[in-house]
């Protein structure tokens, strides 16, 4: 697989730089693209572009046309063309945008959206967590994992992938029907 590689940003192209050693809290509002090199805690809006240096940690719900990230931030990010993330990047946050772009390394925590349903509030995928099993819709049964799920010789439940069913159906001794115990014909 081909390594993803982001076009690096010359800082001369950037009309405002808020400094390693800048520390900033509020609600900030731009309208040319800005850089991050230090702290940040509040509010980001705007439809330029945002910058996030690699040493610069912001805590905000962030809006903008591009977000492009080396440092951390913790909170939710909407960018409305592309969100980046390079893999000195760690985002704990949701993101929303059509286009996402991250480099191997990259450290990102959340759920992200590129022109799907909005997410409720507080349900993350259950995909997200190895071993999760997902939620089964509405008036269809959920397969249950080995731990909680049926005993070796019971007939798995409805749903439950075709070739699950077969390896526990070769499992079964010869003779026995889908339920142990239960001598007679299928129903």
């Amino acid at each position: 697989m081909a390594e993803v590689r982001i076009k690096d940003i010359d800082e001369h192209e950037i009309d405002t730089i808020l400094a390693e050693d800048i520390d900033f809290e509020g609600h900030l509002t731009f309208k040319k693209p800005l850089m991050i090199k230090g702290k940040f805690k509040g509010e980001i809006k705007s439809t330029s572009s945002l910058y996030i240096g690699e040493k610069a940690y912001v805590e905000a719900k962030t809006e903008a046309g591009i977000v492009s990230s080396k440092g951390s931030h913790r909170g939710d990010i909407t960018g409305h063309s592309r969100v980046e993330l390079f893999s000195t990047a760690h985002v704990d946050g949701d993101i929303t945008t059509p286009d996402f772009v991250v480099e191997s390394g990259c450290k990102f925590n959340g759920y992200c959206n590129m022109g799907g349903a909005p997410r409720k509030e507080g349900a993350h995928p259950q995909a997200a967590h190895p071993g999760a099993q997902s939620p089964a819709p509405q008036g269809q049964p959920q397969a249950l994992g080995a731990a909680q799920g049926p005993a070796q010789n019971q007939h798995p439940p409805q749903g439950q992938p075709a070739q699950q069913q077969q390896q526990q159906q070769q499992q079964r001794p010869q003779g026995q029907g889908p339920q142990s115990g239960q001598g007679g014909q299928q129903k």
